[in-house]
């Protein structure tokens, strides 16, 4: 007997416990071998014993207390793994393991004071701080990828995958079965993992499964895990637990999805009823069948705002649920995750210490040859009859979706994929020169990809893989192909990652290359060499997205991690510094460069400070005139500050403080403040200010004309989540943003690529800018993937009013609306 499970029974022996919940501490510990280490840290493997689904007779309640339970030996080998001190979880954990053939049973004891158990509603995948209980299994057994799972008492969920070697992602959302309970010396948790929901590759006799289980302890702020890896470790995927397992077969599933949505546009004086059906079948473990028939895939999700007067275009993550599962087999390089920059340039270990607010400033965008945003997303291929134009607001309107289908599979050591979808008619609505009302109809495009890869994780892990992308629209065809190759060594230290594409779009072919590099020294320190290359032809952004092409660059940074104190003044202390430069290639033109520092600093009181500095010298912006010359800029300094209190309070905040020169070196202040407020559990209120105070900003004008303006912009948003009872979500959020420049210089573009004094055509360039978004939704999680919504949409952009204040501005966004919908939709799913 441990003198950790002597420690509990005296902790624990003063409370007592009814008949009907009793749970009590257990000697019974199950033996386990050690499969090797990482950092020190061991791996191992376990048996687990499987059962005969009718006779295990599980009623998933939260409380282990059937008889079964007591027959499987319990493990408790969590170590503490944020902070990455590496010692005994405090507080003991019992899990167990059962197998059926239909699926696996996971069970957790937690013993800890109940008064110290933290319990928080929030919608499906929300990170926030509170008591939790994770899993994580990779069913091939081969570190490829992972299904990840997380459940906190009032049956709040998370659920994702995760790629090598900590590439997250919240988009997949499983039909997993789960149930939280208290008990009077602490909580506990139940879970049903079907082998019909995951892929399971098709083995003789025992199999090998991958797993890591984790607990969040909100009131000490530890988050244990087996193995108990810290969240640096160079591995993680490729390092899990095993669980040999027998009697386990992949199983066949089916699953139909009909649903039916009625919306009213208030906007567009329009109803329309649509219902359609999403179908998965997967006969087997080669192939998963995925379609969807007249699909309705907007109106229940809302955009960020997001102010960019620039030329570069922003990225919008997917949210539609038939484009999120299964796309990672589409994902190329780890580049071509929205998540991964702040992960890798930043050194986040995405803990949920203290308000999560985040320096997300001077981060690259993806480069991925898929963005599936583009699929049903504007209409790009509009050919406009001569002096029409498009109502305010028609042209950035999604696009109708007539069907979408996708094959995911795998033979051997080759994984595929295919993905097609084809858009409905765009029809707009428009006025010409006289003023008449004029419809603008135009053909949708339709979309394809093919994906293969060739995976060998025997010794060194090692793939080589083909993506191509077609587009086919009524002015032109766009083909692009990209091949890659990834290479991970066994201990994990070195890894490399690389993609080649060869564009062909409307006849002009180009090419481009991206190559990652990154060796890890230890779980403290990492260096990554990152380099570029686009040439001015290249062009993916019809299916994928690429911020700007005619360029070649290299990045290199250096992460690193301080060790970890749980009494210290210092808890946990981490960052990043990285250099680097960009040149366009038609010109030979420096277009990036900069030397940036990025640390979190965690401190008592669970406080976190972010702080981050660059020096970014002068460079050609060769972008933003739109094709009508360079610009060089001066030498610039970027600075921020962000301090974020205890997320464990009823209250927490973060006060940002910032600045940046423009490119002609004046200064602009950055300024920030957030709350976070849980009044009770099931409640959660969310209320952030952005503003800044700009001098000399540039905004582009026409031709090769800018203005340099002196202006204010305020940025408020709001978002109130209400759990009336589980699975039940009221949502309300609404974000504005409004600029209010005055003008103070008129430049142009000079042969010298100097910024000069220009001729003005009109007394002054003051503008305003007015946006907003908002949403009221309702949604019952009736069972997983069935639900019901009732949503409200408003959206608008003002043209520019300068004369107006800022309290018009806002007030007048919600007169003539652009967008203004009324949503009710309903989808069952029915299957095995």
């Amino acid at each position: 007997m441990t003198l950790r499970y002597l420690t509990f029974l005296v902790l624990l022996s003063g409370s007592a416990m009814s008949l009907a919940t009793a749970i009590e501490p257990t000697e019974k510990f199950s033996k386990q071998t050690i499969k090797g280490y990482l950092d020190g840290v061991p791996m191992h493997y376990i048996n687990v014993q499987t059962r005969s689904h009718d006779t295990v007779d599980i009623k998933l309640d939260g409380l282990v207390n059937e008889a079964i339970w007591q027959e499987i030996p319990a493990f408790d080998n969590m170590l503490v793994s944020v902070p990455g001190t590496g010692k005994p979880g405090h507080y003991l954990t019992e899990n167990r393991l059962l197998a059926t053939e239909q699926g696996l049973y996971v069970s957790a004891v937690m013993y800890q004071p109940p008064e110290t158990i933290v319990m928080r509603m929030t919608n499906r995948d929300s990170h926030t701080d509170r008591d939790t209980f994770g899993v994580t299994l990779d069913t091939t057994g081969q570190g490829e990828f992972a299904y990840w799972f997380a459940v906190g008492l009032g049956d709040t969920v998370m659920d994702g995958k995760v790629l090598p070697e900590r590439r997250y992602s919240s988009d997949w959302d499983g039909t997993w079965l789960y149930k939280a309970a208290r008990f009077d010396k602490g909580w506990s948790v139940e879970i049903f993992f079907p082998w019909s929901m995951m892929n399971l590759p098709e083995i003789e006799g025992r199999r090998e499964v991958g797993f890591a289980l984790s607990r969040q302890v909100s009131h000490t702020n530890e988050r244990y895990y087996w193995p108990g890896h810290t969240y640096s470790s160079p591995q993680f995927v490729t390092a899990l637990n095993s669980m040999r397992v027998e009697g386990i077969e992949p199983r066949r599933l089916i699953s139909v999805i009909p649903y039916m949505s009625t919306t009213l546009d208030k906007a567009r004086d329009d109803d329309d009823t649509r219902i359609g059906v999403d179908i998965t079948w997967k006969p087997s473990t080669k192939a998963e069948l995925t379609a969807s028939l007249i699909p309705d895939f907007g109106a229940v999700e809302a955009d960020n705002v997001v102010l960019n007067l620039t030329a570069f275009e922003t990225f919008f993550p997917e949210k539609r649920l038939f484009f999120l599962e299964g796309n990672e087999i589409f994902e190329t390089t780890p580049r071509a995750n929205s998540g991964n920059p702040l992960r890798e340039l930043t050194n986040e270990n995405f803990s949920t210490t203290s308000r999560r607010a985040f320096v997300t400033a001077h981060l690259p965008t993806p480069i991925s040859l898929i963005n599936t945003r583009r699929i049903g997303g504007t209409a790009t291929q509009v050919s406009l009859p001569a002096g029409v134009l498009p109502d305010r607001g028609d042209a950035g309107l999604p696009t109708d979706l007539l069907g979408a289908v996708r094959l995911n599979g795998r033979i051997g050591n080759v994984r595929y994929g295919v993905l097609s979808a084809f858009e409905d008619e765009v029809e707009w609505q428009g006025t010409n020169q006289s003023a008449v009302p004029v419809d603008i109809n135009a053909d949708g495009r339709d979309f394809a990809a093919l994906r293969f890869s060739y995976e060998d994780s025997s010794n060194q892990n090692f793939a080589l893989g083909y993506l191509g992308t077609f587009v086919n629209g009524p002015i032109y065809d766009a083909e692009v192909h990209g091949l890659d190759w990834h290479y991970l060594a066994e201990d994990g230290k070195w890894t490399l990652d690389l993609q080649l594409m060869h564009s062909d779009v409307a006849e002009i072919s180009g090419q481009g290359a991206i190559l990652d590099l990154s060796y890890s020294v230890d779980s403290r320190f990492q260096h990554l060499l990152k380099f570029d290359y686009f040439d001015e032809n290249v062009e993916i952004n019809d299916l994928g997205f690429l911020r700007r092409n005619d360029y070649s660059g290299l990045l290199y940074a250096f992460r690193y991690t301080g060790k970890s104190s749980a009494d210290g003044f210092v808890r946990a202390n981490r960052g990043t510094v990285t250099v680097q430069q960009q040149y366009n290639i038609s010109q030979g033109q420096v277009v990036d460069s900069g030397i940036y520092w990025r640390n979190t600093l965690e401190v008592p009181g669970r406080n976190t400070i972010r702080t981050a500095l660059a020096w970014l010298p002068r460079h050609y912006d060769d972008i933003d005139s739109r094709g009508n010359g360079a610009y060089q800029t001066e030498d610039r300094i970027w600075w921020n500050v962000l301090w974020a209190t205890d997320a464990s309070k009823m209250f927490s905040w973060s006060f940002g403080v910032g600045g940046i020169q423009e490119d002609l070196g004046d200064w602009t202040g950055q300024y920030s403040i957030g709350v976070t407020a849980r009044p009770i559990n099931s409640l959660m209120i969310k209320a952030d200010i952005k503003y800044k105070r700009r001098d000399g900003w540039l905004v582009y004008q026409g031709g090769n004309n800018f203005g340099a303006y002196n202006g204010i912009e305020w940025q408020p948003a709001i978002e109130m989540n209400w759990f009336m009872k589980p699975r039940h979500q009221l949502r309300f959020s609404m974000q504005w943003a409004g600029v209010k420049a005055g003008e103070q210089g008129f430049f142009e573009i000079s042969d010298s690529a100097k910024l000069i004094p220009a001729l003005r055509t009109q007394p002054d360039y003051d503008f305003t800018v007015s946006l907003l978004t908002a949403q009221l939704r309702y949604r019952w999680e009736i069972a997983p993937l069935t639900d019901l919504y009732v949503v409200y949409n408003l959206g608008n952009q003002l043209p520019s009013q300068h004369k107006d204040d800022f309290s018009s501005l806002f007030e007048d966004t919600f007169d003539d609306p652009i967008v203004e919908s009324f949503v009710v939709k309903l989808r069952y799913r029915f299957g095995n």
